[in-house]
């Protein structure tokens, strides 16, 4: 066996990439929560292009698939949000340490979205199967979130583990497009919604 057919077995193992996640998780412990965050996004980033430089993954753009993906998103997040959103924006904003607007729509919506959908789905859930996948995404919400919030991040994390079987059952049926507007839709109206409406409150008071 040769070197790169070494290398390109162990990058193909997505157990191997989630623990070289886990250790930066671990060891980013003591760092401010933003920088924290942006760097575990960073390194799934990362990971998942240096898979993608010895294996294929199948991610295939159509309309129709982005289309059902978000609106699939919609229906799931727009009634927990109609009950719930002050209670979200108060745990959005203590699990992301800002209460920056800005800020959570580029984390929420333009980072973490495509970047966990590409590796929890692209990669795990395609090598390893759906409840592999889910399993793996809820323990990175305790990666994520346990250091700032220990007992909110075991909900957070049983939340995630709940919404990683729905965003298997949607890149299974309409791809990996769709699993990606899904969960970007799903972040945005429960994660960012809920302090813009926050702040446009405060400017009309």
């Amino acid at each position: 066996m040769t070197e790169r057919t070494s290398l390109a077995h162990r990058v193909g193992e997505p157990y191997f990439l989630f623990l070289m996640f886990v250790g930066v998780g671990l060891g980013t412990v003591l760092v401010d929560q933003n920088v924290r965050l942006t760097l575990l996004w960073v390194v799934l980033v990362l990971l998942c292009i240096l898979f993608r430089s010895f294996h294929q993954v199948e991610f295939t753009f159509s309309s129709s698939s982005l289309l059902r993906g978000a609106l699939l998103g919609l229906v799931m997040s727009v009634p927990v949000l109609a009950f719930l959103s002050d209670q979200l924006r108060s745990f959005t904003e203590r699990l992301y340490a800002t209460e920056d607007v800005v800020m959570l729509f580029y984390q929420v919506c333009f980072v973490s979205a495509p970047a966990e959908e590409y590796f929890f789905r692209g990669i795990v859930q395609s090598r390893k199967g759906a409840w592999v996948s889910s399993g793996l995404y809820a323990v990175a919400a305790l990666l994520y979130f346990l250091p700032r919030a220990p007992l909110l991040a075991l909900g957070v994390a049983v939340v995630m583990g709940v919404l990683g079987v729905v965003y298997a059952f949607v890149c299974e049926n309409h791809g990996l497009v769709a699993s990606v507007a899904c969960h970007l839709v799903v972040g945005f109206t429960l994660q960012v919604v809920p302090s813009i409406i926050a702040t446009v409150r405060t400017m009309l008071a």
